[in-house]
């Protein structure tokens, strides 16, 4: 019995190690093989020879070349570029995948851009008449005539350019504007008074207007619109105000003080008599009775008495029961120039 036990304990400690040893030799013929096969497809990559032609300062040059990148490609040619200044070509960091190529370098020269009084000196590779307005600072008008001086040859040795522009008396602009969006209030009579929340929020219109525009030596002197067309629609906002009262006016309470948001401190009171006449007074539309027997308009403004030098018919004013709306005066607004009385249904209860 203990020969067995050594004999399992020796004959097991080879077999651990060389199943360790087999896994690690399958792991990495793995290894090699699939970095074999990358590097076959990196080679297959790289062999490709692809005719590249080089145009830079006037001067042409070719060159074949194994070349990934036209980053790349300049650096074989011991071709050196200013990328914050100059332009390249296609892009500098392109990747080269077909058989040919050419590279365009502009170099960064001195332009002197003269626009009527305003003379300006700027360093920039731009080509076009608009791209060496923008990199002066300046809007071109397709309206403006443009013309180029240059005392030496600027292909071949940069020398300084100078762009002269002619501002035309008369151009056609288009502009951009933003049309404002429509708020939409939508009351919650289970919110306080004071409580507001974004439901949807509103996203500007724009609206592309043509213009006509009269100059003098590029100054606007006037402008005149010739279209106008909407290109996106404003998105309205919807906004939830609360309109529950924090301390109500209620029929047992007869006369209290409110104060509103602005301070001013309001003696409140009910009255309950038929509105009718009284409503036609802002536009119409009758009244209705609300739940807690305040009488409200079609806008849902409760009916108001008030002074009508501190409060004109037909304002909105802040009460305990929620917004309301100046319809009516009486006698007691001279004793309270601030007092509110309140429309209800509490004494009759006739819904009137």
């Amino acid at each position: 019995m203990k020969w067995w036990k050594w004999q399992v304990k020796t004959s097991w400690w080879p077999v651990v190690p060389l199943g360790c040893f087999m896994a690690f030799m399958a792991g990495a013929v793995g290894l090699l093989v699939s970095q074999s096969v990358q590097a076959q497809d990196n080679h297959a990559q790289s062999s490709t020879e692809r005719l590249v032609t080089i145009h830079d300062r006037g001067r042409e040059q070719t060159i074949m070349t194994r070349a990934r990148t036209v980053r790349q490609a300049l650096q074989l040619a011991r071709v050196t570029v200013d990328e914050k200044r100059d332009m390249i070509e296609p892009n500098i960091d392109m990747e080269l995948t077909g058989v040919k190529y050419q590279i365009n370098i502009f170099r960064a020269r001195p332009v002197t851009v003269m626009d009527g009084a305003k003379v300006r000196q700027i360093t920039t590779a731009q080509q076009t008449p608009s791209g060496i307005a923008k990199a002066a600072g300046l809007v071109l008008y397709r309206e403006d005539k443009v013309d180029f001086m240059s005392s030496d040859n600027l292909l071949v040795d940069g020398a300084s350019l100078v762009m002269k522009i002619e501002r035309a008396k008369q151009r056609t602009v288009t502009e951009e504007v933003d049309i404002d969006f429509e708020i939409e209030q939508v009351k919650d009579d289970s919110q306080p008074i004071g409580f507001k929340s974004i439901k949807q929020l509103g996203e500007k219109g724009v609206r592309k207007m043509t213009y006509q525009v009269e100059a003098n030596n590029g100054v606007e002197v006037s402008r005149k619109e010739l279209s106008g067309e909407i290109i996106k629609q404003p998105k309205k906002q919807i906004e939830v105000i609360g309109t529950k009262p924090k301390n109500p006016l209620t029929k047992g309470k007869g006369a209290q003080i409110f104060t509103d948001s602005k301070g001013v401190a309001h003696r409140e009171t009910y009255y309950d008599l038929p509105m009718n006449i009284v409503a036609n007074a802002c536009g119409g539309g009758g009244y209705t009775v609300r739940a807690d027997g305040a009488k409200v308009d079609k806008d849902g403004y409760i009916l108001v008495a008030a002074n009508y030098g501190n409060y004109p018919r037909c304002s909105v004013v802040e009460t305990s029961m929620g917004p309301g709306k100046v319809y009516d005066t009486g006698g007691f607004a001279a004793r309270h120039p601030h007092g509110f009385d309140l429309a209800t249904d509490w004494t009759n209860g006739d819904g009137r």
